[in-house]
């Protein structure tokens, strides 16, 4: 773009998309309440659930090059619609069995799609100068729909039950359809149809999957294990910590979301970094809420920064013709980081208790923290 316009109507239309988007899908963290009413036991109803991982990892290797061709908005309106298909088929599923895995696995397949297609527009609508930036605004409409997916969800389960729960989902993902149909995508130069990319090509964009992996590895335990451990403390409520991780990371969006703009990238992602393993670190010690207000406070403020400053690297790293495929990359290093935190934490926590395994986890962090200075 040769304007220094962010807020343009394109850029409005995909950020309430996004939210729409993203309110059908972390709904369907009460999918699990579903599960048990048909009668799932624990193990079923989290290989089900693992589906989404799974499916999500995939669907990079197809959506990357598929962006590349071209195919932003075909890719992010086929998602939708899967996405819509997938609501609709969960409301007519009534019993365990094989068609609970495919919908889930297919919930993780368009989700995927979506969110590498909807970051590769939104790069493509905005200056340069100002991706960071308009990357962090841009993810508030899915930082919000964390809060109000769920929220309304159980609301609407209280009331009316899960019939009505599942019609909400595919209202949401509907919209979503809507209003990305709505969005008038830029021309695209499709990548060259030349010889496959070596190794060689991608080394200089490899360091950017590292602040992807920690942040996937990072927020999944801090959202999928704090609860339980507060809830063993007997600690009252857990909701302060979701409230000031979701204050602090919109704050940071609006705040000094050009910052990574300003004064480079990796000077932003480093002490962000070092924030999210501190907050990982303070959950081993938690007896208190106030504790749980520090933790969302540091993890929220990691967030905010990480996430815009690290997709706007892997756009600027991204070899020549290969955007698509690059933040795909990163969203599938996001992804690993994500499974190996809800799987491979959940052993940890079971060999030895919460309090090391939150000390070991943080220890990984700051190693990968410290990998990553080095090499910027």
């Amino acid at each position: 773009m040769s304007d220094a316009r962010v807020y343009t109507k394109p850029f409005v239309l995909t950020t309430l998309a996004f939210f729409c988007f993203f309110t059908n899908v972390s709904a369907y963290n009460l999918l699990p309440l579903y599960l048990q009413a048909l009668g799932a036991r624990t193990g079923e109803a989290g290989t089900i659930m693992a589906m989404y991982s799974v499916a999500a990892i995939l669907a990079q290797v197809i959506a990357g090059r598929l962006l590349d061709l071209g195919w932003r908005k075909p890719c992010l309106l086929s998602a939708a619609a899967l996405l819509t298909l997938v609501s609709a088929g969960f409301g007519v599923t009534t019993r365990l069995g094989w068609p609970l895995y495919v919908l889930r696995f297919l919930q993780g397949f368009g989700f995927a799609v979506y969110m590498t297609s909807s970051i590769t527009l939104i790069t493509d609508l905005v200056p340069p100068a100002r991706r960071a930036e308009a990357v962090g605004v841009y993810g508030t409409g899915g930082l919000v729909a964390v809060a109000v997916g769920p929220a309304v969800g159980e609301f609407i389960l209280g009331a009316a039950g899960f019939p009505a729960f599942f019609a909400a989902t595919v209202t949401a993902a509907l919209a979503a359809f809507t209003l990305a149909a709505l969005v008038p995508a830029p021309p695209i130069t499709p990548a060259s149809r030349g010889p496959r990319l070596g190794w060689a090509g991608w080394i200089p964009f490899l360091p950017v999957l590292l602040p992807a992996f920690q942040y996937g590895l990072a927020n999944t335990i801090v959202f999928i294990f704090l609860p339980p451990f507060a809830h063993a403390l007997t600690l009252p409520r857990v909701g302060p910590f979701y409230i000031a991780y979701t204050g602090a990371a919109i704050l940071v969006r609006f705040g000094a979301g050009g910052l990574a703009d300003r004064i480079g990238r990796q000077r932003v992602i480093v002490p962000a970094l070092g924030a999210m393993t501190a907050g990982v670190l303070v959950c081993s010690g938690l007896h208190a809420t106030w504790l749980l207000v520090l933790i969302g406070l540091l993890n929220g403020t990691a967030q905010g920064f990480v996430m815009p400053a690290a997709n706007a690297l892997a756009v600027e790293r991204a070899p020549a013709g290969r955007r698509g495929q690059a933040l795909a990359f990163y969203n599938g290093a996001n992804l690993v980081g994500a499974t190996l935190g809800a799987s491979g934490f959940g052993w940890l926590v079971q060999a030895c208790g919460y309090r090391p395994a939150f000390v070991l986890a943080s220890g990984v962090l700051a190693l990968g923290a410290w990998a990553f200075w080095r090499q910027r």
